[in-house]
């Protein structure tokens, strides 16, 4: 990955951690070594790869063709093969390029894009494994499951479990609201998260053939994967399909309401030249005029603003595909009895922060507070001296990364975790990981993403600073044991950390560290300051509605 594919990767809010030089190796699937597998679909024969601790299927359909008559309408099931299926290589990514400005290096994208991996120990042997489904990030807009950095051959092999890890339909193409111009386009700006849906349905399909429990099935993600698990625990179409959640520095509280969507989609008409009575026009016009179309309204929305506050396309409240906000007016009962784990980590946006702003840790105390201004107006001031008096051994920067991390992420972790465990059915376990690297001179701290390689076992596929490997190893016994244990249990608890209690009043969190602890409410005076400013502050574009 080169530094501005990087970038590009942090924006999208989720991507592996580049620190120095490799000091590690995954042992992943390679192209060429192994034995082949072949695995059973109802679609037909695939043929997988063994590497001997595992056995790995890539780019399997799930769903049929996206584009033309498909286009933002909810997903098909795959054309039938005759002949076996070399499920060797990731599937395309969705649509995610400006046409105008290409990336050197970007891999394959289509709008036939509904493919999944899947990585497990053993075929039809009965064991019945917990299947993890592991759901990428990069917002709600970018990335795709390729990339070392989220293979799952170390969490099958090591972990005794199967995972699965699905493309969707993202952006405009997975999110735009047509219903009100066209009801044929009834669930358009959830069609992205009905193909997850419909991965969900292609698991329980196939679980006991891949060696796995279509009763034991979590989903989990970070950053725009962790807003895909919030938003799948208040979809209808989602419930049963799932029997655990984990969401990683990535939760969605919030989705948008149908005016704002609306003011997003007839701009995309109007750029595409199309009105109201023709809004099925859009299925044929060329993807690369869509595209062009949609980075138009990013630019001109803002980009992606502040990261977790949601002001793209992203589905919408509904009342039907969606009934509510996710966890904004109280947690949807079609989740109270999914356990849930939910955290992030100390310092989350000090790379992406660092790499927009090279001399931000230069900043005095003025410039800091003129920075948070677009954030908070008029309380920026006293937000920052509330932090630097809770803080009073961190510095400006890390102060600064601490008010970054709490807003919103910290609070909205918060914020679904009393809301989940309000409902009174399953547990709700928190944690926040704090265990700070030393790249860039230790300006990164606990940044957003370095916590993914400690979960998805993958420690060593990306560089890792020197002298850190044994560290982060360290972390990934904990982090990786915690994240298995949940996903066979329900409970996180492992011999490797203290004891955890489940979530409650007192608001119980775990401390991921070299040496971990338990802590009650760590952030709890913090994040009671940016909560009675939450009217003031934006939390999603275009307003929240009142609980439907």
């Amino acid at each position: 990955m080169t530094k501005l594919d990087r970038r590009d990767a942090i924006k999208a809010l989720a991507a592996p951690l580049l620190l120095g030089p490799l000091a590690g190796t995954l042992k992943a699937a390679t192209p060429g070594t192994g034995d082949t597998v072949t695995a059973r679909t109802r679609s037909g024969l695939v043929i997988g790869r063994s590497t001997g601790s595992a056995i790995a299927f890539k780019g399997i359909p799930y769903g049929g063709p996206t584009g033309g008559a498909n286009r933002f309408m909810p997903p098909t099931p795959p054309v039938p093969w005759r002949e076996p299926l070399h499920a060797l290589h990731d599937g395309p990514a969705s649509p995610q390029s400006n046409p105008d400005r290409p990336r050197p290096g970007a891999g394959p994208e289509s709008e036939d894009c509904l493919t999944l991996n899947v990585w497990t120990p053993a075929l039809r042997d009965g064991r019945k494994r917990p299947v993890m489904v592991w759901l990428h990030g990069g917002g709600l807009w970018r990335l795709s499951a390729a990339g070392a950095y989220q293979d799952g051959t170390n969490l099958a092999a090591h972990g005794d479990v199967v995972m699965v890890s699905p493309n969707h339909r993202l952006g405009v193409l997975g999110f735009a609201w047509l219903q009100d111009k066209d009801s044929r386009f009834t669930g358009s700006a959830s069609a992205g998260m009905l193909d997850l849906v419909q991965a969900l349905q292609w698991v329980r399909d196939h679980a006991e053939e891949f060696g796995g429990d279509p009763d034991n099935v979590t989903i989990l993600g970070q950053s725009g994967g962790g807003q895909k698990v919030s938003l799948l625990m208040a979809m209808p179409a989602a419930h049963g399909l799932f029997h655990k959640a984990i969401i990683q520095s990535g939760p969605a509280p919030l989705a948008l309401e149908p005016a704002y969507a609306s003011k997003l989609s007839g701009r995309l008409l109007d750029l595409l030249g199309i009105d109201k009575a023709s809004t099925a026009d859009i299925q044929k016009v060329p993807l690369e005029s869509i595209m062009r179309a949609y980075y138009r309204i990013f630019d001109e929305i803002g980009g992606f603003g502040v990261m977790g506050v949601i002001q793209d396309f992203a589905p919408v409240v509904d009342g039907v595909t969606l009934p509510q906000h996710p966890f904004w007016n109280g947690a949807s009962p079609l989740s109270r009895h999914i356990p849930l784990m939910i955290g992030s980590t100390r310092t989350e946006m000090t790379e992406y922060f660092l790499d927009a702003h090279p001399a931000a840790p230069q900043r005095s105390a003025e410039q800091v507070v003129h920075d948070l201004v677009p954030i908070f107006g008029d309380d920026a001031a006293g937000i920052v001296m509330h932090y630097r008096a809770a803080h009073p051994g961190a510095g400006l920067w890390e102060v600064d990364a601490l008010i970054r991390s709490d807003w919103p992420t910290r609070l909205f972790t918060r914020r679904i975790a009393d809301a989940q465990a309000r409902l009174g059915g399953a547990p709700v376990f928190t944690y926040r990981m704090d265990w700070a690297t030393g790249a860039r001179g230790g300006l990164l701290m606990s940044p957003h993403a370095i916590d993914i390689a400690f979960a998805l076992d993958t420690v060593g596929a990306d560089p890792v600073e020197p002298g850190e490997l044994d560290a982060q190893n360290r972390m990934q016994r904990q982090m990786g044991g915690a994240w298995l244990a949940f996903a066979r249990t329900g409970n996180p608890q492992h011999r490797g950390i203290p004891a955890w209690p489940a979530y409650d009043r007192a608001r119980p969190t775990m401390l991921f560290n070299l040496e971990s602890k338990f802590a009650l409410a760590p952030d709890g005076a913090d994040l009671d300051l940016l909560e009675a400013g939450l009217p003031r502050y934006r939390v999603v574009a275009g307003g929240v509605g009142e609980a439907k």
